[in-house]
């Protein structure tokens, strides 16, 4: 996935979403300085309690400066990693697993060089960010979901009253498009989970269904998340270290090469 680190989108008069990389360090600075002009009666973040932990800068300065005013729209992320592990079928967590860990190493120095290197990162990108490893289960219950959770207790409160004034919103940026289109339909129905069509409001989700830790039978779940933990292990264990070493080997065979090559020039130019 290739995109800008920060989106800023606006879906209702006082309120605005703002989507970033939580990893990186510039671009949280700047949502920091930017959301104190807005001066913010609320600020919205992807956490489902105050202080739960969070390696995002963002949400670490927000709440930091913006503790009192506070309000957290996630759901507890154990039951995000429950629904993931116990609704989708073992042959696709096993080939979403191998994704996610081919991918770690290229994600972590895309992190690493964006920190470190920003301004040559933002002129090779043309000032996008690299992100790799999404897959269709992962983002259905880490991203999909959490779009129509979040969107969703927005909405509540909203109509309920509890929000008033200025709303900042921080999440990640892959989940403002979602957040978006929920929140437009909210506009124009009034109704939390549901969009108007043909003549018609179609129910699209339920807060307390996406609050289940299960998507099937209880059953079928535990069944499902035995075999997907089993293959966890057996991926972290054996596929990952097996990767990581390669990559040590390959590293090493590069340092090898390029020292060899340099003390050859030298020898030819000495």
């Amino acid at each position: 996935m290739l995109d800008w680190p920060v989106i800023v989108d606006e879906p209702c008069e006082g309120l605005v979403l703002i989507g970033s990389v939580h990893s990186l360090r510039e671009p949280a600075r700047d949502i920091i300085k930017n959301m104190a002009k807005l001066s913010p009666d609320y600020v919205c973040v992807e956490l489902s309690a105050p202080l739960q932990p969070t390696k995002s800068f963002e949400l670490e300065m927000a709440r930091e400066r913006y503790l009192d005013r506070l309000v957290c729209i996630d759901r507890p992320i154990e039951v995000t990693v429950s629904r993931y592990m116990c609704g989708t079928r073992p042959i696709d967590f096993l080939k979403e697993a191998v994704v996610r860990y081919l991918c770690l190493p290229l994600n972590v120095i895309s992190i690493i060089a964006y920190n470190n290197l920003p301004r040559l990162y933002k002129m090779l990108t043309g000032g996008r960010f690299y992100t790799f490893g999404w897959s269709e289960w992962d983002s259905r219950a880490y991203i999909f979901e959490r779009d129509e959770y979040m969107a969703g207790r927005l909405a509540s409160m909203l109509k309920s009253g509890e929000l008033r004034g200025k709303c900042v919103v921080l999440t990640g940026r892959r989940h403002v498009p979602g957040m978006r289109c929920i929140l437009d339909a909210f506009k124009s129905t009034n109704d939390i989970g549901s969009y108007y069509a043909g003549g018609r409001v179609h129910d699209v989700f339920s807060l307390a269904e996406l609050e289940e830790p299960y998507r099937l039978s209880y059953e079928e779940s535990s069944r499902t998340y035995i075999k997907n933990r089993l293959i966890e292990s057996i991926v972290r264990a054996i596929f990952l270290s097996l990767y990581v070493l390669c990559m040590f080997l390959l590293l090493a065979a590069l340092i090898l090469m390029a020292t060899a090559g340099a003390l050859i020039l030298i020898r030819i130019h000495g």
